[in-house]
C-alpha cells in the first residue's frame, strides 16, 4: 500500500520504533525508485482512543506459502494466488477499477477507520500489476503498485490477515513502506471474496504504531458489505443491457406492424408476452435490491451506538437504486401496454385489408 497520504507533510510519530536499514541489498529499478521518492510519506499523528475495547489477541501470523527473494529487492516479490488469471477475468467482469468514488465505499472506509483508531483505511481492489483504492481515508493517490502491496499476500487466503507489527513479519520488514517515511507498523485487512471464492481485494486499514489486540470481526463485516455493494453495483449496470435487448424486441414488432399482411398471425398475443418479459425484470432486480438491504441490516447488530447509526446508513445506499428500478418496471410496463395496442391496431389492418381484397375480387 502507498502512503502518499492526505498528512504528507507532516513528520512520523517520535514514539514509533525506529526502522530497520535495508542493508547492502541493491537499490530498486530507476521507476520505483521515482515512485517511492514522491509517494513514501507519513501522517502526521497515529490512531487515537484506547484500545481496550478490543478483544481478540494475536500472535505473529503464520502463512502456509514460500516467500520468492529472487529480484532486486530486499523485500519478497508479492505471492500469484493460484487461478490468478480466472480471479482477474472476475475482477475486470465488475468493470469497477478506475471508476468515480461512490458513497457506499466511502462510508465503508470511515467505519474501518473509526472502529479500529486508525489513520489510514481503504478498499482496494488487486489487479495484475498495482493495488487501486475505490475509497481510502488518510491516502492521498489512489493505487500503488502491486510490488508493495500488502494486500497481495492479504488475498493468498480467505482468512483476515493481521500483522500487529510489520518489523518481525519477513514479508514486510524490510518493505519501503515499513523501512521509509511512512513507517508502517500494523496492518489488519478482510478479503473481499465473491460467491465462487475468488478474492477480489481487501478491507484494511494501517497504523504508524504497533497493536498488540484487534476488533477484526469489524473488518470482516464491512468486507462483506463491500462484496455485497459491488455485486449490487454489477447488477444495477447490467440490467439496462438486458432491458434494452427487450426494447429491440419491441422496436422489431413495431417494424413488423408497418407490413400486417406478411405479420398479423406472428403478431396476435406478442404483444403481452413481450410486456411481461419487460415488467418482470426491474419487478425482480428491486426484490433483490430490498433483500440485499435486508440482509445488510441484520449484519449489524452489535458495538457503538454511532457505528450503528453509520452502517445503517450504509445499508439503505441500494434505495436509490430501488428507486430506479421502479422507474424501469413502470417505463417498460408503459412500453409494453403500447405494444399491446400496436398488435390490435396490426390485427384490425389485416382484418380490413382481408376484407379489401374480398370487395376487390
Amino acid at each position: 500500500m502507498s502512503c502518499i497520504l492526505s498528512h504528507a507533510n507532516g513528520q512520523a510519530n517520535p514514539q514509533a520504533p525506529p526502522a530497520p536499514t535495508t542493508g547492502t541489498s541493491s537499490s530498486p529499478p530507476p521507476r520505483e525508485e521515482h515512485w517511492e521518492a514522491q509517494n513514501f510519506h507519513s501522517p502526521t499523528g497515529n490512531s487515537e482512543g484506547d484500545l481496550s475495547h478490543f478483544t481478540r489477541d494475536f500472535q505473529q501470523p503464520e502463512f502456509d506459502y514460500p516467500l520468492d527473494f529472487s529480484w532486486d529487492h530486499p523485500w519478497p516479490k508479492p505471492p500469484i494466488v493460484p487461478g490468478e488469471s480466472e480471479r482477474l477475468e472476475i475482477l475486470r467482469g465488475f468493470d469497477i477499477m478506475d471508476t468515480p468514488s461512490e458513497d457506499v465505499f466511502d462510508i465503508i472506509c470511515d467505519l474501518a477507520s473509526n472502529a479500529l483508531k486508525s489513520p489510514i483505511a481503504a478498499v482496494s481492489l488487486l489487479d495484475e500489476d498495482r493495488e487501486w483504492f475505490k475509497a481510502s481515508v488518510g491516502l492521498a493517490q489512489n493505487e500503488v503498485p502491486r510490488s508493495v502491496s500488502f494486500c497481495a499476500h492479504a488475498i493468498m487466503s480467505k482468512e483476515p490477515m493481521v500483522v500487529m507489527d510489520t518489523l518481525l513479519d519477513k514479508r514486510f520488514a524490510k518493505n519501503p513502506l515499513v523501512t521509509g517515511a511512512a513507517k508502517i507498523r500494523f496492518y489488519a485487512g478482510a478479503p473481499i471474496c465473491t460467491p465462487s471464492g475468488h478474492l477480489l481485494g481487501t478491507v484494511f486499514v494501517f497504523d504508524t504504531q504497533p497493536r498488540n489486540t484487534c476488533d477484526i470481526a469489524t473488518l470482516e463485516k464491512l468486507s462483506n458489505v463491500a462484496m455485497k455493494n459491488l455485486e449490487d453495483r454489477k447488477n444495477a449496470v447490467a440490467a439496462p443491457l438486458d432491458n434494452a435487448a427487450a426494447v429491440e424486441v419491441v422496436e422489431s414488432d413495431e417494424q413488423q406492424a408497418e407490413a400486417p399482411k406478411r405479420v398479423a398471425e406472428p403478431l396476435r398475443g406478442s404483444g403481452i408476452g413481450i410486456a411481461n418479459q419487460v415488467v418482470a425484470q426491474p419487478v425482480a432486480g428491486a426484490s433483490q435490491d430490498l433483500v440485499a438491504a435486508n440482509a445488510g441490516d441484520g449484519q449489524v447488530t452489535a458495538g457503538p451506538k454511532m457505528e450503528t447509526m453509520l452502517m445503517d446508513l450504509l445499508c439503505r445506499t441500494t434505495e436509490t437504486q430501488q428507486q430506479l428500478a421502479t422507474q424501469q418496471g413502470a417505463m417498460f410496463h408503459t412500453l409494453g401496454q403500447h405494444t399491446a395496442d400496436i398488435d390490435k391496431l396490426a390485427t384490425a389492418m389485416a382484418r380490413m385489408e382481408a376484407k379489401l381484397d374480398a370487395m376487390a375480387e
